[in-house]
């Protein structure tokens, strides 16, 4: 790790926002905006995270700009991390060493390549002047129109403009949908906390399941909301984006989500109300129990736990990656392989239709159509990822059970996931007593699916067959007289 620059002030900053690069970023417009705020300079500083070893020359420039024309420095640190290039990037190593290198009360973790209005940092101070007992976000408005790019610096009223994709009446359409915030807001774009409360939970939780693209500083807030802190989105400052190339990096990894790219790992643990990280950080672990009596740099370098590293390179991952079509397992269990293969390919075909559905909707050109084309087979690709994570985590389920002396249970939902939970049970001592759902009176596969009132008179464990909207789906069994003890989630 290499500290490229380090900006020594006098007095102690109310924000430290984190900014983070793992060589992906061609434009570093952010900067600009984050520059010129209406609050004074010293009250915050910025802090750029590189992964890899790139050492960007826009950033060298401006700093040797700003220190001829006697300027405030662009960014107050840089920190370049210098990780081999065959280790996958992980965005809660780098917000951990973020809040290892914060001086500020309050830390921001927001997008590298976003535009923020002059207000942007003044509404952060006041929101935790106003409340400090809280988690703030703030929504991304996204504009996916070309005429952006290269970034010709828009001002906002175009941005929400021709081109945007999730502006009304003023808001996001994540901040007005009331039914599906998960999903509709961008819990990734703008997270702002508490230093110490960010000490207080064990940082960003640095298990490998949020290696890569999933997940985001989200995972903090649902931890940060269990120790008692309020989730507070804000309703009149967002960050804006524009279209660019090589939005999600290189070596994209991804971990376990439901199929919106929300991480399942972060959302157990909004479920299960842990507060703790499965992994914690050695630097952040050293602070949170007042062991950080020791000089600045070697607290940084602590920060990067050199053991787990080694489990995140590209080889190792592909040689541990989990797989439900191999070879001997085909040989060992033909008859049930074959038809998860047929569940796994029906899965795959529906969504497709479905995504080219919505796209035949839109209108389009034809350099739109062949960006969709071209794409297909990323898309096919995750999809093909995130339905053999509903196998594993259907049969991790299942086998769950099974070592809880379990020997029947009920299902609550039909999906597609019921019917891979339906199939793995042919593998297994269990079996499913009922299937309940609102679509009763029909059939799924030999069971008469029955009407969700009548959930309450069944005595034991339901297996709630989704991965999306599981929330709504515990609170009405909750409200049903379910005991929690006997709603099992995958």
């Amino acid at each position: 790790m290499q500290i490229l620059f380090e900006h020594k002030s006098q007095t102690s900053p109310k924000l430290s926002i984190v900014l983070l690069d793992w060589s992906c970023r061609d434009s570093f417009h952010s900067l600009y905006y984050l520059n010129n705020q209406k609050v004074p300079r010293e009250q915050y500083e910025i802090t750029w995270i590189e992964y890899y070893r790139k050492h960007s020359s826009e950033i060298e420039v401006k700093l040797k700009e700003c220190e001829r024309l006697g300027k405030p420095p662009i960014i107050d640190k840089w920190i370049v991390m210098e990780m081999p290039d065959n280790v996958y990037y992980h965005k809660h190593l780098m917000y951990n060493i973020g809040i290892v290198a914060s001086k500020g009360e309050i830390v921001t973790f927001c997008d590298s390549d976003a535009i923020f209005s002059p207000t942007f940092v003044e509404r952060i101070i006041m929101s935790f002047e106003e409340d400090s007992n809280i988690v703030l976000h703030m929504d991304e408005v996204r504009n996916t129109g070309r005429r952006f790019y290269p970034f010709n610096y828009p001002p906002i009223k175009e941005i929400i403009g021709k081109g945007c994709i999730n502006w009304k009446d003023g808001k996001t359409t994540g901040l007005l949908d009331r039914e599906d915030t998960l999903h509709t807001r961008n819990y990734g774009a703008c997270m702002s906390a508490l230093r110490e409360a960010l000490i207080n939970i064990g940082g960003a939780d640095e298990h490998l399941d949020y290696l890569g693209h999933i997940c985001g500083p989200y995972e903090m807030t649902f931890r940060l909301a269990n120790a008692g802190k309020k989730e507070v989105w804000h309703e009149e400052e967002f960050l804006y984006h524009v279209w660019h190339h090589g939005t999600d990096g290189r070596k994209n990894y991804l971990g376990p989500h439901d199929g919106c790219n929300m991480s399942t790992t972060a959302l157990d643990a909004k479920r299960m109300g842990r507060v703790m990280p499965l992994v914690e950080n050695p630097a952040i672990r050293i602070i949170r129990l007042k062991q950080d009596d020791i000089i600045y740099e070697p607290l940084l370098l602590q920060a990067i736990p050199d053991e787990d590293i080694k489990n995140w390179t590209v080889e190792k991952l592909g040689q541990h990656n989990k797989s439900f079509w191999k070879l001997g397992d085909f040989i060992n269990q033909p008859a049930l392989k074959i038809r998860l293969a047929m569940t796994f390919t029906k899965m795959l075909t529906k969504q497709f239709y479905m995504k080219a559905t919505k796209f035949s909707r839109q209108p389009k050109s034809v350099k739109d159509i062949l960006r969709k084309v071209y794409r297909t087979y990323d898309f096919l690709k995750n999809m093909s990822h995130y339905n053999a994570y509903i196998m594993e985590r259907c049969s991790s389920c299942l086998k769950k059970l099974e070592l809880d002396n379990i020997k029947e249970f009920a299902i609550y939902g039909t999906s597609d996931v019921a019917e891979v939970l339906y199939k793995l049970t042919f593998n297994t001592s269990l079996k499913i007593d009922a299937v309940y759902d609102s679509w009763d009176g029909k059939r799924f596969f030999n069971f008469n699916i029955m009407p969700v009132d009548k959930i309450k008179d069944y005595k034991g464990k339901i297996v709630i067959a989704a991965l999306l909207n599981v929330e709504n789906n515990v609170e009405l069994l909750k409200k049903m007289g379910i005991e929690t003890k006997r709603i099992v989630l995958l």
